[in-house]
């Protein structure tokens, strides 16, 4: 198994990445510290999993965007965190993260936890929290579709707070018509509700230059 532990000093990952290291099942454990050292190991070389800290969350969902498709789409990703709590949990789930993993682990039980989670035997989606709220996996990690110039409007005036009265009267449309236009946009991309429409609009982030 191939891991890439992307680090950072928010909540640094440093023990884990000792346990990983000592651990003869792990083929290879590559550091990242920054977006761009991140990008490079995952396209020097093949990787399994990828961990983040549960402070690298948003880091990471902005870091999907960067890297080749088929390697975006084969990896397993995973959070390590000493509290996985309820909203990382959720938010976890929504950003497209495969599992959560307890950092007070000792070494086989950590690697058994990342084989499990790689194989698809254990999975964030099928955790009793997150199965009772029947959120869509990954969420907001996609692109936002749209069907035309009024759906990109819309979207950016509930981006920055408008109510449907508001973004109605700045877009010269009736208010039935704007809330017609939110539901099917909320359709389309299979979004819960406006506040992940908005996060979406957001969070179009770029990899900042490290060098």
């Amino acid at each position: 198994m191939n891991v890439l532990v992307c680090n950072d000093t928010a909540e640094p990952l440093d023990s884990l990445i000792s346990v990983l290291r000592n651990n003869s099942n792990i083929t290879n454990v590559n550091v990242a510290r920054n977006g761009r050292q991140a990008i490079d190991a995952l396209h020097s070389a093949p990787v399994d999993v990828s961990v983040s800290s549960g402070a690298g969350l948003d880091f990471n969902r902005m870091l999907q965007r960067h890297i080749a498709p088929e390697i975006a789409s084969a990896l397993t990703r995973v959070v390590a965190t000493q509290t996985p709590t309820v909203p990382l949990l959720v938010k976890a789930h929504q950003f497209g993260f495969n599992n959560v993993l307890q950092l007070d682990r000792n070494g086989d039980e950590v690697f058994s936890t990342l084989q499990r989670t790689l194989h698809g035997e254990e999975s964030l989606v099928n955790h009793p929290v997150v199965k009772a709220l029947h959120l869509t996996p990954g969420a907001l990690t996609r692109s936002i579709t749209f069907q035309d110039d009024n759906d990109h409007y819309i979207t950016e005036l509930v981006g920055v707070g408008l109510p449907d009265h508001e973004i109605a009267e700045a877009l010269q449309l009736t208010i039935q018509m704007v809330r017609n236009r939110i539901a099917s946009i909320l359709r389309v991309n299979q979004l819960s509700n406006r506040t992940q429409l908005a996060l979406l609009q957001n969070t179009n982030w770029q990899i900042p230059d490290f060098a």
